[in-house]
């Protein structure tokens, strides 16, 4: 788990040290345990590197690492779970082995397998593999972008690194934005994350699954990963067995480390799921494990947020040792450092209570982490009702139309407001939802209207609306914009967050099980919870409230944060910035800090067009 930069000068001018250098540094806080840079023969390639030392800790396992036949040579990030199974083979095939890291399996790996190498990997990644021979520059992700690679390419110059802002300091403060993505943050929508714009002009995101192979002065993008569906087992019993042993194999093969790992644990399904298997599978664990039994939970002291008290249930329960890391309205100096490190400004402050929990954790001596993101996307956890009742009907079941608008009106409270009213008002509108969806699904089929989402739906053959809505939150929005926000506020700290359910063989199994296994019986996330059964407590499993990660901002804007908030409202940065009505803003924000009743929804507007004009300030001085 590191962080990789590269610079290629296709004009053939040499790669200037300093700009390497510059490059490489800029992402210190991902890599405090070292740092390399490499040049290739001609002197127009170099690579960096800032390595968070995971497995062998040894100066063997430094990078940019050289294939023993000096052709290859890698800068990555990331972790390949399975290396230890891929190296085996490796060795069997006649193949030697320097160092016990996973990045020379995968050089050998490409050097006997080439990209088809990537099949066979169980892991996230992010590299680049420069051939001297052929001088060409192999670069990948892994399937659901879990590792962010970001690159600039202007026919002359290539560039790539793991941060848009290193990439930034390379091109200037003064470089062009990206208006419409900066539009998309400040309304507090995920959709950009899950396409490859970013906040600069012609910096892209490689895609999650892709390749991007750049030879003779050009570049090739290929999608090398597309989903695939199984075949379940039949019963729903069967089903969740099945589950529950890849989740097992899952975490054992994420505990694998040569330096302390934790757990992340709130009072949910999710992330308890993750420290209750662990826990029950402690005498089982691999020989390479350094999990230290010890769990951390972000909590939010006297208000609808706080999890606490089921997080040290659980923990009493599994023999978790619990840290509860509380957290309190940050001051400013703690705010705008966060905001700093988090590569771009962010589109809710949900981002600083998990910048927070991370650092505390980097400070007990834990470098890596199990986390629980994933299923909430995969199982229906955010609601998708309107989608849930419209597969009833494409799949000819009443009686499961009944059950899902039972199931999603008996969640309890969700944030501040009624599920069950929200559920009512969802079925007064249905027959517009009908329409609307309808609608655009012929639109599409005569060609006035285009969507890459439905184009990868109809490949992989999904039948109903609700695996439609859920193949859309897990790979494009929400999903992706939470797996950057992780990987900024962990990498912040030079933590490594790993996350079993994002395992390739997981999210496949899920996606193939009929959607009844995920709604119904009066529970979303069904298979799991009856996967969990016997393993996690079932006042967990069980539990039908749903309380989503985030900050409790109504208090913290009328209270501790409200200076701020109104500081940078009456900057001029903030009132004439382009991209909002900045004056309309600051007028809504006075309406609310004046009004008594709660206005969550009111709140999540305020944050997104803070942070961008703070932003915008800040890299002037790039």
């Amino acid at each position: 788990m590191c962080g990789i930069a590269g610079i290629y000068n296709l004009n053939k001018n040499h790669v200037d040290k300093g700009e390497i250098d510059l490059l490489t540094d800029a992402l210190s806080s991902r890599g405090p345990n070292g740092r390399g840079v490499w040049f290739n023969e001609d002197k127009n390639l170099a690579f960096g590197h800032r390595r968070l030392s995971i497995l062998d800790l040894s100066s063997a396992g430094g990078q940019p690492m050289l294939s023993a036949d000096g052709r290859f040579c890698i800068t990555f990030n990331g972790e390949i779970y399975n290396f230890i199974e891929i190296k085996s083979e490796l060795i069997s095939l006649g193949y030697n082995f320097l160092s016990d890291s996973d990045t020379e399996v995968i050089l050998n790996a490409f050097q006997e397998w080439g990209k088809d190498m990537l099949y066979r990997f169980n892991g996230m990644w992010a590299f680049g593999i420069y051939d001297n021979v052929n001088k060409e520059l192999f670069l990948s992700r892994d399937r659901f972008g879990v590792k962010p690679f970001y690159y600039f390419f202007d026919n002359s110059k290539f560039i790539f690194a793991s941060e848009i802002k290193a990439i930034h300091k390379i091109l200037g403060g003064d470089h062009p934005l990206n208006g419409n993505f900066i539009k998309e943050v400040v309304h507090g929508s995920f959709l950009g994350h899950g396409l490859n714009d970013t906040y600069l002009e012609k910096v892209l995101s490689l895609p999650a699954g892709s390749n991007l192979i750049l030879k003779n002065n050009s570049i090739k993008l290929e999608k090398w990963y597309f989903l695939k569906k199984i075949t379940p087992p039949l019963s729903f019993q069967d089903q969740a067995l099945k589950l529950k042993e890849l989740i097992v194999d899952a975490c054992k093969l994420r505990l694998r480390s040569d330096v302390a790992v934790g757990t992340c644990v709130s009072g949910g399904l999710d992330s308890g799921s993750i420290s209750a298997v662990i826990n029950n599978h402690k005498d089982d664990l691999d020989r390479f494990s350094h999990y230290t039994h010890r769990g951390f939970c972000a909590s939010f002291p006297n208000t609808f947020l706080d999890e606490s008290s089921l997080a040290m249930s659980l923990a009493k329960k599994t023999n978790l040792k619990l840290d509860i890391v509380d957290i309190n309205v940050p001051t400013k100096i703690e705010l705008e450092e966060a905001m700093s490190q988090c590569d771009g400004p962010m589109n809710s402050l949900a981002f600083f209570p998990i910048w927070y929990l991370y650092r505390f954790i980097r400070e007990q001596g834990i470098t890596v982490t199990l986390d629980g993101q994933g299923p909430d996307e995969m199982l229906g956890g955010y609601k998708p009702l309107s989608e849930a009742l419209l597969a009833a009907i494409q799949l000819k079941k009443p009686r499961w139309f009944f059950d899902v608008y039972r199931t999603y009106a008996g969640q309890g409270e969700s944030s501040q407001l009624s599920s069950k009213w929200e559920a009512f008002k969802i079925l007064l509108n249905f027959p517009k939802f009908l329409f609307k969806y309808y609608l655009k699904n012929f639109l599409i089929l005569i060609g006035l209207y285009k969507n890459v989402i439905l184009d990868d739906i109809k490949k992989i053959g999904f039948n109903n609306s609700l695996d439609e809505s859920l193949y859309n939150q897990f790979f494009f929005s929400p999903l992706p914009a939470i797996l950057q926000q992780y990987d900024r506020c962990s990498m912040a700290s030079g933590i490594e967050c790993r996350m079993p359910f994002m395992d390739y063989r997981i999210v496949e199994y899920i996606f193939s099980l009929p959607p009844e296994s995920k709604v119904g019986d009066g529970y979303t996330k069904r298979i799991l919870r009856a996967a969990m059964e016997g393993i996690l407590p079932d006042e967990i499993r069980l539990r039908k409230t749903k309380i989503g990660f985030n900050s409790p901002i109504v208090d913290w804007f009328r209270g501790g944060l409200k200076d701020f908030m109104l500081e940078q409202m009456n900057s001029q940065e903030f009132l004439s910035c382009k991209y909002f009505d900045g004056k309309k803003i600051r007028r809504e924000f006075y309406e609310f800090l004046n009004s008594k009743k709660p206005q969550w929804n009111t709140a999540w507007k305020f944050w997104g067009p803070v942070h961008v004009a703070w932003w915008i300030k800040s890299i002037k001085t790039l």
